[in-house]
């Protein structure tokens, strides 16, 4: 029995660190003179494919990757199956780092910090991109539905992690604050069979919904509030 409790135990430790790799730090806005911000553009990276993940399949991989040396193969034997799962859904459901973009880009002059003329770039840009002018980037680091309970007891539901980072024409960070959506969080969980009928319909709600508060994550954070106590 000690030797069972021992596997899950693991099992669910290295599937936390596949899907929420890493703790990055926040740094709050602290400058005052926003016109100097200007010129100002907004551009975001490409979003990654979303993750399928059952209990099941959960269980599978968590005990193979076990006897796994490297956490590098871990991520490619996770990722590279969870995306062959959701690969249906991914051609019905909308491209989330787009929809976070544009939804801070309606919100950017609604709160406290008034934004200079900026312009948005549409299509995502490089990895390492830099420009002469103050960056506004958005990076989606995750996207996944299914059964989460391994994280923060997660349950059935959608999981996105997104980034959002102010950087000067020199690539010094101005602003940046990380957030990670859980269903539970906001007690929508659903099943799996539920996301996936009617061509996708309850997760593209979700991802609406996720989404939102993302970005009312990010303005709050950009005007020193906070408004979720997990974050």
């Amino acid at each position: 029995m000690k030797k069972i409790t021992g596997l899950l135990s693991c099992c669910v430790l290295i599937f936390s660190m596949l899907f929420l790799q890493g703790c990055a730090s926040d740094t709050p806005f602290v400058k005052k003179d926003t016109k100097s911000l200007s010129p100002l553009k907004v551009v975001r990276h490409e979003t990654p494919p979303i993750l399928r993940s059952t209990m099941a399949e959960t269980f599978f991989l968590s005990t193979a990757a076990v006897a796994l040396p490297g956490g590098s193969a871990l991520l490619v034997l996770s990722d590279e199956y969870a995306k062959s799962k959701g690969g249906e859904m991914q051609m019905k459901i909308p491209d989330f780092g787009n929809l976070v973009m544009h939804k801070f880009v309606e919100k950017m002059n609604g709160g406290l910090i008034k934004f200079p003329v900026f312009t948005v770039e549409n299509k995502p840009v490089i990895e390492d991109y830099a420009d002469s002018c103050t960056v506004i980037e958005f990076r989606v680091k995750r996207v996944a539905y299914g059964y989460l309970d391994f994280i923060r007891g997660g349950g059935n539901g959608v999981l996105t992690k997104c980034t959002v980072t102010m950087k000067d024409s020199s690539g010094d960070i101005l602003w940046e604050k990380n957030f990670t959506y859980l269903s539970k969080d906001f007690e929508r969980t659903r099943e799996i069979d539920e996301y996936e009928a009617d061509d996708g319909k309850l997760l593209k709600e979700e991802l609406e919904f996720a989404a939102e508060k993302t970005v009312s994550d990010f303005v709050a954070h950009l005007n020193g509030e906070q408004l979720y106590a997990n974050q």
